[in-house]
């Protein structure tokens, strides 16, 4: 069944970055596709804006006074009442409530005006907020991945999060709240993963895994072609400058190594970055054209994340354009990235392991010339592109609205669940038993993390 109306929710209604491209780009696919759709924003308006929009207007947390973002974040009352009131007076069987943001903005307020219209939400995992209540999997302070189960005991009583302990208690506060609006573990939701392994996460999390599905994110090459990485010799960090996402373990490692490291990004490290390492090449924030500009003279690309990255798309799109890549060994992406010969990969946070890479690296011409080949070959079964991103999205919907049918019918003749399935190329479905690396054969940073 086709929708009637795909309701888009987001904490921000302008491309810039990670989950926000996504739900603009679904919203644009949709309406090109006929389907109508309204974009449910926790911003202010903007000229770069969806049309067809619906504006809480309301600032980031890091952008309001801190007592605002101690209540706000928590409930957002003026995104329940707007939510709510357009659920009461516009909700039809076959709209699809589709939530891609909300710890920006919105709050676990969402979640509960979304409760009369449950069994037609989806809930896209570009993060792991759902199921993490600091959103990673990772103890900052230790700059380690996170092995307790979540909002259990040692888990309410870790510090781990990068701001302090009170900031760990407002998150697991808010966390509490999304899961006593919208419970996770109790009942199932239509949740969406960006990647299959992000369901071993989910489970630990005590999340009921019966209609998660896996739909990888669509990606395009910053370079189609002529790309000829073993003739340069420029290794390139893309990504925010945050401590998780381990910007200075590219520059040390850089150093050790003694190759020209060039870095495109923005944040609060770059102070760190100017004094600490002044070979390092700023670019600073770059759109899509003058990364691939840049790129051009890349010799590889370092992913040095200390995040368990849900779906690495600074390394999909250079794996596409060619260009090798060095990545954690925890990334989501490292294992099927090194078996297809694209990829080399090294302990999390092993600086002397990553500058080895880059050594070997620099020093082999036909190696990079052989893993770029492979780079080429390999990058089309890892990711979506738009057009099977939208089949998948739209197979996913009429699944729901079936269901939800189904759900409203006697029950003499209710058909089981379409849980437990991995959303490919075209929105084919197989199930997750199958080779993950099939995915249809097509499988922002996210830098909307909390």
């Amino acid at each position: 069944m086709r929708p009637g109306r795909v309701v888009i929710i987001n904490d921000r209604s302008a491309e810039i970055g990670g989950a926000s491209n996504l739900s603009c780009l679904a919203a644009r696919m949709l309406r090109e596709a006929g389907v109508p759709v309204t974009f449910f924003a926790g911003d202010e308006p903007a000229g770069t804006a969806e049309p067809e929009t619906i504006h809480v207007n309301g600032k980031p947390l890091v952008e309001q006074g801190r007592l605002s973002a101690l209540a706000g974040g928590l409930y957002n009352r003026n995104a329940y009442k707007i939510l709510s009131g357009w659920i009461a007076r516009h909700d039809r069987p076959s709209t699809i409530y589709h939530v891609h943001g909300w710890s920006k903005i919105l709050s676990p307020s969402t979640f509960k005006a979304l409760i009369p219209v449950r069994e037609r939400v989806v809930l896209h995992a570009h993060d792991y907020f759902l199921a993490c209540p600091n959103g990673g999997f990772i103890n900052y302070p230790a700059s380690s991945i996170c092995t307790l189960d979540p909002m259990s005991l040692r888990c309410l009583t870790t510090q781990c999060d990068k701001r302090g302990y009170h900031q760990k208690a407002w998150r697991s506060t808010r966390h509490f709240l999304l899961q006593r609006f919208f419970a996770l573990s109790s009942r199932p939701a239509n949740i969406v993963l960006v990647h299959e392994q992000m369901r071993g996460f989910f489970k630990r999390a005590g999340v009921e895994d019966s209609r998660m599905v896996t739909i990888r994110n669509p990606v395009a090459p910053f370079l189609s072609s002529n790309t000829r990485p073993h003739i340069q010799r420029d290794f390139f960090f893309i990504g925010r400058l945050e401590s998780e996402k381990g910007f200075e373990d590219a520059a040390r490692a850089a150093r050790l190594a003694g190759v020209p490291l060039h870095v495109i990004g923005e944040g609060a490290g770059r102070a760190l970055l100017e004094e600490r390492y002044p070979e390092v090449m700023l670019h600073g924030w770059c759109n899509r054209a003058q990364i691939a500009d840049r790129l051009r003279q890349a010799r590889c690309v370092i992913v040095s994340s200390r995040v368990p990255e849900p779906f690495g798309l600074a390394a999909l799109e250079a794996v596409g354009s060619g260009i090798p890549v060095v990545l954690p060994s925890h990334a989501l992406l490292a294992a099927e990235l090194t078996e297809a010969g694209a990829a080399f990969t090294f302990p999390t946070g092993g600086i002397e392991a990553l500058a080895a890479k880059l050594r070997r690296l620099a020093g082999d011409d036909d190696l990079v010339a052989e893993m770029s080949e492979n780079a080429r070959v390999c990058a089309p079964h890892f990711a979506n592109t738009t057009q099977s991103w939208l089949s998948a999205l739209l197979d996913l919907y009429a699944d729901i609205l079936d269901g939800a049918i189904t759900a409203r019918a006697p029950t003499q003749g209710r058909r089981e669940g379409t849980g437990n399935q991995v959303f490919g190329a075209g929105g084919t479905k197989s199930e997750t038993g199958a080779d993950p690396n099939a995915f249809g054969h097509a499988a922002s940073q996210s830098n909307d993390a909390g």
